[in-house]
């Protein structure tokens, strides 16, 4: 076992990591709905158009998200994620001290795994494995959001307990991400 000062040198690392993995779920989230709500929910062709493009989209934002929800609650021993960071740390009661007990990580794991089951349960039933038999439900996308939202919140939590700094997840862009639909996408004459 790593002593208490290796064990935070490690789990800040893996937080860097980590916060990588939390940011890129917020700036899709946000990319996602961005495109939903200023784009297909204001032009009343796109509302009625049924078409694979647009299935497309939604399983890519779906599939991608759900994906990284999976990997950030992996039990794995082997693999950097959320909760096994989380579940380490409960081995450094000194680590906590006067910030929480191993109790209320322990609760707060029981409540990370309660609001990401269903995804959980869908990556390995449908996206990863695809089950002869699945009894996985699709996430609904509150559900999708519920689980981001909780990972976001629970990764804000342990890296001020780790690095002792809080620390926001902010999303933002080089470039306006719809700017793209501002032109043309096919040109006339080809």
């Amino acid at each position: 076992m790593l002593s208490s000062s290796n064990f935070r040198i490690r789990a800040s690392a893996e937080l860097a990591e980590i916060r990588n993995e939390i940011l890129d779920l917020a700036t899709d989230r946000d990319v996602y709905w961005k495109v939903q709500r200023e784009v297909i929910q204001r032009n009343a062709r796109l509302l009625t158009a049924h078409n694979a493009f647009f299935d497309m989209m939604n399983d890519s934002y779906a599939h991608a998200t759900a994906s990284r929800v999976r990997r950030l609650i992996d039990r794995d021993y082997r693999v950097i994620s959320l909760r096994r960071l989380i579940e380490a740390l409960g081995d450094y009661p000194d680590l906590l001290s006067g910030k929480m007990s191993v109790e209320n990580l322990k609760e707060d794991l029981a409540k990370l795994d309660r609001t990401c089951e269903k995804v959980k349960g869908y990556v390995d039933q449908f996206v990863a494995h695809h089950e002869r038999n699945s009894s996985a439900l699709v996430p609904t996308h509150q559900e999708l959001n519920e689980a981001v939202d909780a990972l976001i919140e629970t990764f804000r939590k342990y890296y001020a307990v780790i690095n002792s700094a809080d620390i926001e997840v902010v999303v933002d862009y080089l470039e306006e991400p719809l700017s793209i639909f501002r032109f043309p996408w096919i040109e006339d004459g080809t």
